[in-house]
């Protein structure tokens, strides 16, 4: 099991015990558990992101060509 699993379960076992809470007459206490249960679920799906981003190919960048310069045609003189 990933890090980011035991994660979820443990926020997962956190919002039970916040309804068991909230049950009880504890809305405070309740209200505490479900934001600590919110920053773990952040937290897996943030490790989550990460482990499939650097999972990812790496892109070559393609090679600049340098830039073509135009001659500009040369004003015609007259010569005496």
């Amino acid at each position: 099991m990933s890090e980011a699993d035991q994660l979820r379960r443990q926020a997962t076992r956190l919002f039970a015990q916040a309804l068991k809470a909230r049950e009880d007459g504890k809305p405070d206490y309740s209200d505490e558990l479900i934001t600590q249960a919110s920053e773990l679920f952040d937290r897996a799906n943030e490790m989550d992101l990460r482990s499939s981003v650097s999972s990812l190919p790496a892109v070559a960048e393609a090679p600049q060509q340098p830039a073509q310069q135009q001659q500009q045609p040369q004003p015609k003189t007259e010569r005496d």
